[in-house]
């Protein structure tokens, strides 16, 4: 596992300038607040000293204020020294994977390796984290395909729930359909009765007619 606080302790002793060994000697007693004030009083002479704000930054570190930690070791990539940079990227790193961002923290180490690629710790950080960070993009994934599989099911149970829906409707409705044939039939029969009816009496009278002129006409008066 990482030790973030021994790596940035190890970091700032080896990177800070011999101009500024009273820093280091309050920060090898562990005496952090006075490591602070020390690289304070450098930075008000000049706010953009790149060794005092890393020195800083570490010192804030130890005493657990990672957040302001880390807007001083950022400020510190503003050198120009390669070796101070990539040191700065280290801790950045390590105060990523303290917060728990996996790929912060593999960016960092990264680019603290190609400014040094002798750098054997941030190498065993970085693969690491990478080891770290396999596993659990797996079961991310595996979690993607499991929701992307209950989607499938319920959308092929909505589906099924619809075509029963409609053979339910078509089954309901199909009674009513062969009743309403049944009641067409029916009209149809009665209308052709009906019309035989009528043609059968129209024939009769005829019949009648015509028998009422033959009486007529033997009739005399």
């Amino acid at each position: 596992m990482i030790n973030a606080r021994k790596s940035i302790s190890l970091i700032a002793l080896i990177s800070l300038m011999t101009a500024q060994d009273q820093g280091i000697l309050n920060y090898q007693k562990e005496d952090y607040i006075a490591a602070e004030k020390y690289y304070d009083s450098i930075l008000s002479m000049n706010k953009n000293n790149s060794e005092a704000l890393f020195g800083k930054g570490a010192s804030l570190y130890m005493q657990d204020d990672v957040k302001n930690a880390e807007i001083k070791f950022n400020e510190s990539l503003s050198s120009r020294e390669k070796d101070l940079r990539s040191k700065a990227f280290y801790n950045l790193g390590n105060i990523n994977y303290k917060n728990n961002n996996l790929s912060e923290a593999l960016h960092f180490y990264k680019k603290a390796l190609e400014l040094n690629p002798d750098d054997d710790e941030a190498r065993y950080n970085y693969e690491y984290i990478k080891y770290q960070k396999k596993p659990e993009e797996e079961k991310k994934d595996e979690e993607k395909k499991d929701e992307e599989k209950k989607d499938e099911e319920k959308k092929d149970e909505e589906k099924k729930d619809e075509e029963s829906d409609k053979e339910n409707k078509e089954e309901s409705r199909s009674p009513a359909k062969e009743s309403d044939e049944k009641k067409s039939q029916d009209l149809n029969k009665a209308e052709s009765i009906l019309d035989a009816l009528k043609n059968d009496e129209k024939v009769m009278q005829k019949q009648q007619l015509q028998k009422f002129k033959n009486k007529k006409l033997l009739k005399d008066w």
